[in-house]
């Protein structure tokens, strides 16, 4: 299979690239071991001939001197009535070489800060045919998010807002949005 592999060329980027390489590379080698994959299945346009699937996309949201912000969407299928889609997100700092942690981002360290939060994440949810049942709230641990130089991504993965018809939501909130409600730190 394959995947990004970052390439830098200072010294505080290698380090990132690399860390985040091995990140990105253990990540993926676990999706295929737990799709249960041997010799006698093949790998067909990112889909496995042998009853399950797994598709793997990716944005590089983020790739300059400063932060590294990578969100990939997984969608399995091991059986059932349906597969399941889901996420994962890789935010780094070059400097650091170290992944970052939404608080990290964004100043949330009290109540009220969070509550600003999810009220912005209400204000940009959309919910077309108002198919999603849930309304979307984060924690500071919250990890299924990216950040983009014009506003930052939360990714929700099919089933935890509403139905599984409704599929995955991704609400982005800008960054202008954050810094006037003082959340952004960057």
């Amino acid at each position: 299979m394959k995947y990004p592999e970052l390439k830098y060329s200072g010294t505080n980027s290698r380090k990132v690239c690399d860390s985040i390489n091995s990140n990105i590379k253990s990540f993926v080698n676990s999706l295929v071991k737990e799709m249960d994959c041997n010799e006698n299945c093949e790998f067909k346009l990112e889909r496995k001939s042998c009853g399950r699937e797994l598709k793997i996309d990716y944005n590089l949201d983020v790739f300059d001197q400063d932060y590294i912000s990578a969100r990939f969407t997984i969608y399995s299928y091991q059986g059932g009535a349906h597969g399941r889609t889901y996420y994962k997100c890789f935010n780094f700092s070059v400097q650091r070489a170290e992944q970052l942690k939404l608080n990290d981002l964004l100043y949330l360290k009290q109540k009220k800060e969070l509550q600003v939060l999810n009220k912005l994440l209400v204000k940009y949810f959309e919910n077309p045919d108002q198919c999603f049942s849930e309304i979307p709230f984060v924690t500071s641990d919250f990890e299924f998010f990216s950040y983009q130089n014009d506003g930052f991504i939360f990714s929700f993965s099919d089933s935890s807002l509403g139905d599984y018809v409704c599929g995955p939501a991704e609400i982005k909130i800008p960054l202008w949005e954050l810094k006037q409600n003082g959340l952004l730190r960057l």
